[in-house]
């Protein structure tokens, strides 16, 4: 168990979740093992039951974890031809990501199809945040995202250049996200973004969009990655049942 760090801007609730996806990915929870109560879970983690509430509830999106009623929790993988994809984290000890913040900026266009995406009122005000992500100090990828603003809830520059994505929409919404759907596709680079990927342009390119929902399905925040097709790679794991 990996206690919860109260420093780390990072929720309780996504660390919690985090934890016991950990436990089930080494095999120490196994398919069909009982988790442990809210009340159990809360004093075990020292955080409250709504915290492992929230978090529980990210790994039932997720499909790792199913509840009987009247029995209680239980570890359920997802089934052989579902697939967790790990995109590339700062958090990643094995490969050398990091982040560089290009600009931060409020966007009030009406006809920005991401900004219309997240459903907000005509001319309501957007975050727009604009990285790259490097690895071994090499460019792989420009990173866009959108955020609804909400007055007097301030983004702290260390979460905007270092977080990753559903983390930074975790720590800025009143509301909790529960899903992140993810659409991968293939577009042609243009010179703007070639220029920023050292790369020539008109070439294709990996698009990634991501959309962070709230339990009543209404879009938190948006982001699109441009990723160099020979550079960047996913990773996909399926797990069994053990």
């Amino acid at each position: 168990m990996t206690k919860i760090n109260r420093r780390n801007f990072i929720p309780a609730y996504y660390q919690l979740a985090d934890d016991i996806k950990r436990q089930i990915e080494i095999g120490k929870l196994k398919d069909g093992d009982m988790i442990s109560t809210e009340e159990q879970l809360g004093e075990l983690y020292g955080i409250s039951r709504m915290t492992v509430r929230h978090g529980l509830s990210l790994l039932a999106e997720a499909g790792l974890i199913e509840t009987i009623k009247g029995k209680g929790t239980f570890v359920h993988p997802p089934r052989l031809n579902q697939f967790l994809i790990d995109l590339p984290s700062t958090a990643d000890r094995s490969e050398q990501y990091r982040y560089k913040l290009l600009e931060v900026k409020f966007v009030r266009d009406n006809n920005n199809r991401y900004v219309q995406e997240l459903g907000l009122a005509p001319n309501a005000k957007v975050i727009l945040l604009k990285r790259i992500l490097y690895k071994n100090d090499i460019p792989v990828a420009i990173e866009n995202k959108y955020l609804s603003y909400l007055r007097g809830t301030p983004l702290l520059e260390v979460q905007l250049e270092y977080a990753d994505f559903p983390e930074v929409v975790a720590k800025h919404q009143e509301t909790v996200p529960v899903r992140n759907e993810m659409i991968i596709t293939v577009d042609v680079i243009t010179p703007d973004q070639a220029e920023l990927l050292q790369i020539e342009p008109n070439v294709p390119a990996l698009m990634i969009k991501q959309v962070i929902y709230s339990k009543d399905d209404k879009p938190l925040g948006i982001s699109h990655m441009v990723c160099n097709k020979d550079r960047f790679q996913l990773k996909a794991t399926s797990y069994p049942h053990f």
